[in-house]
């Protein structure tokens, strides 16, 4: 009698199937068992054809079918960046999400460096300032860092005249202008402020421009109230802390540029696609030190990309896996091995899963799964860019009536700045300022007392955000009534593109402006502000511990497809039996099992590719006609309702099945005495 010769135990197993689970071409396309041949009679009659005593001859249509009980062992990988890369593949690495990495604390992280680039003067609050001094200068020197010292195009000369004009510079200039620094010549408050400097000690009524800034973007709501907030800015009643507050909070905060970031340039890119700001990193990406996200969170269709891709000059790179890296995984395995029975050919072996997986990981546990080697406090070098558009966006001016449907969520035509493409530098200092400002209340307050008030503003009395500022005198020009973010980005965008912030009117003996804008050689040109930052070393914001307790619930959510990367093709080693003999139940009662459709067998032709479930009728007959059948897909007491099933009785049985190929065989069984026969032989014959 002959029974199938074990498969490889499942520790020996997993290694030759995860060498290459990309590729189950890779490994034997054939049954691993022995099997043996269906004769129509019991011995080999052949005469031997030399002169020594033949050797008994075996039954070659016998076979033994056992039930073996002992649990399979746990699985363990353990794996360091090459290893993991070997075992899951490039193309399954690049699918498996590590983390969702949360860019708030590295986008707070870039934009605080960026801001700082070019020194820390900007807001610092002298109050021996005289009034007549405001703006003060914010003592800019790229110079001072390395990221600044790039702006110049040259690391090392530190041309003023360079980095003074360059994009970067611009941005640099835009998240450092407050109040007490701002200088807005040339922009739609240029008349605004020209008002003020007629004026001895550039003062009216106690207050200076800045004065109007601050308590105009930042006294609605206030604590104070925002007369009494805009009061304590007089010279008067000058509180010196309360105005150092005020007068050096940046127009836009990074706080506020961040959310605005994550809704805009990273929520539209194809690869983020997302309004949380969360940053999909797959285990590729970690694997390969987050070099591959320059070309992912690059240019994609029409989005200029959130990352300039890497060439000669720059390579993205994160430290976040040491050298140290290691992960050790234990997983429970869910594959049983069961003898059974290929009609045409013998006997064999085939493992059935208990679950759609596998294995089974817990990568929440912090035993069963180990994760070492994760930088204490991980950084990223990246190279970011902004776009812009190659036109100016206006600024909705058209009055109250037209303009206040002009919303986010409500864009007016296609002009003006909520139609503009999400990912536009345009579009991001609106959403920023809108979020900033939307819910702004200063009610009217005259800063240069007359007959009628010689200048004033209100913000959010008429509708929530929409902003007046009104000049009662001859030759200045009031700037349109409009919602406060399009003003801010119609100031915004000629700051920008006048980075040196040397742009001016001409002015004749009224005050009029009279003749073109002056000193523009040096601007940008529409389009042309795209600043790019070669950022270094920049913290992601998480420890290593807190990038650890993000990794385990993102891995567990893909536990089965990391599972079936590592052990997926297991079948591609089964027998492509027609019935196999197993336990119902855990500790339950054997039973024949006819194949059914989800079992998993290799093709005869292709071992790579699932064999397709032939079987016009499947199941055990009493009788070689196939018409009476014993078996049952449904048993009480049975879960399984996949299979058709029959118990056999003690003694001898015969039943008959008919295969794949439409062949029909008589199977005459025995089973010894006991409650548990765990070892049964059967004998096959093809009728």
């Amino acid at each position: 009698m002959r029974h199938p010769r074990p498969l490889l135990t499942l520790s020996l197993l997993i290694p030759a199937l995860a060498a290459c689970p990309g590729d189950p071409g890779d490994t034997d396309g054939g049954t691993t068992t022995e099997t043996g041949t269906a004769a129509d009679t019991d011995t080999d009659t052949t005469a031997p054809t030399t002169g020594e005593p033949s050797a008994p001859q075996l039954p070659t249509d016998r076979f033994f079918l056992r039930i073996d009980d002992t649990p399979p062992p746990p699985v363990v990988l353990e794996m360091d960046k090459a290893k993991a890369l070997e075992i899951f593949g490039e193309v399954a690495a690049k699918d498996i999400k590590l983390i969702e990495l949360d860019s708030g604390p590295l986008l707070d992280n870039v934009l605080a460096t960026i801001q700082s680039s070019c020194g820390d003067k900007w807001n610092v609050y002298d109050d021996t300032v005289k009034n007549g001094d405001l703006p003060v200068d914010p003592q800019h020197d790229c110079n001072l860092t390395a990221l600044g010292k790039l702006y110049d195009g040259d690391p090392v000369a530190n041309d003023p005249t360079k980095w003074r004009t360059s994009p970067q510079f611009a941005m640099v200039r835009l998240l450092t202008m407050t109040p007490r620094n701002a200088d807005v010549a040339t922009t739609v408050m240029e008349d605004f402020q020209y008002l003020f400097s007629l004026y001895d000690n550039e003062t009216v009524n106690g207050l200076t421009f800045s004065d109007v800034l601050a308590a105009s973007l930042f006294c609605g709501g206030h604590e104070l109230g925002s007369v009494q907030c805009t009061e304590k800015l007089k010279d008067s009643k000058l509180d010196k802390a309360h105005e150092g507050d005020l007068h050096t909070r940046p127009f836009i905060p990074v706080a506020v540029l961040r959310d605005a970031l994550k809704v805009t340039l990273l929520a539209s890119h194809p690869n983020i696609a997302n309004s949380e700001g969360k940053l999909p990193v797959t285990l590729y990406d970690a694997l390969m030190d987050m070099q591959p996200l320059s070309d992912k969170l690059g240019p994609v269709g029409d989005h200029p990309g959130l990352l300039v891709p890497d060439d000669a000059d720059f390579t993205t790179y994160s430290d976040a896996l040491t050298p140290e890296f290691k992960m050790i995984a234990t997983a429970d395995s869910n594959l049983r091995r069961v003898d059974g029975i290929d009609a045409s050919e013998g006997a064999g072996e085939m493992f059935l899963s208990l679950d759609a997986a596998p294995l089974a990981f817990d990568f929440n546990d912090p035993v069963k799964v180990v994760i070492e080697g994760i930088a204490a406090s991980p950084t990223v070098d990246m190279r970011m860019a902004i776009a812009e558009l190659d036109t100016k966006v206006p600024s909705c001016v058209e009055g109250n009536a037209t303009c206040a449907p002009n919303l986010p969520g409500s864009p007016l035509g296609d002009t003006y700045v909520w139609s503009q493409p999400e990912w536009s530098l345009e579009r991001i200092i609106a959403q920023a300022a809108y979020d900033a400002f939307k819910d702004l209340d200063y009610p009217f307050y005259c800063f240069a007392p007359g007959l009628p008030c010689l200048a004033g503003a209100s913000i959010g009395v008429v509708d929530p955000g929409w902003a007046e500022f009104d000049i009662q005198v001859p030759n200045l020009v009031s700037p349109a009534p409009q919602y406060l973010w399009e003003m801010l980005l119609d100031v915004a965008q000629d700051i920008i593109h006048d980075p040196a912030g040397n742009d001016a009117f001409m002015r004749d003996m009224n005050g009029k402006i009279v003749g073109v804008e002056q000193n523009t050689a040096d601007n940008l040109e529409e389009g042309a502000a795209r600043p790019v930052f070669a950022l270094k070393g920049v913290p992601i914001g998480f420890t290593a511990e807190e990038m650890v307790a993000q990794i385990r619930p993102t891995l567990q959510s893909q536990a089965e497809k990391i599972a079936d990367v590592i052990l997926g093709n297991y079948w591609t080693s089964n027998g492509r039996l027609d019935f196999y003999y197993r336990r119902a139940a855990d500790g339950g009662t054997p039973y024949l099992f006819f194949v059914g459709p989800d079992d998993k067998r290799p093709d005869a032709d292709d071992p790579s590719q699932l064999a397709a479930w032939d079987y016009a009728k499947p199941g055990f007959f009493a009788d070689p006609e196939l018409t009476d059948k014993l078996s049952s897909l449904t048993i009480d007491g049975v879960p399984d309702t996949e299979h058709e099933k029959y118990r056999l009785p003690e003694g001898e049985s015969t039943l008959f099945i008919q295969d794949d190929a439409g062949d029909t065989y008589e199977l005459r069984f025995t089973v010894p005495a006991g409650a548990d026969p765990v070892e049964i032989v059967v004998r096959v014959r093809k009728l």
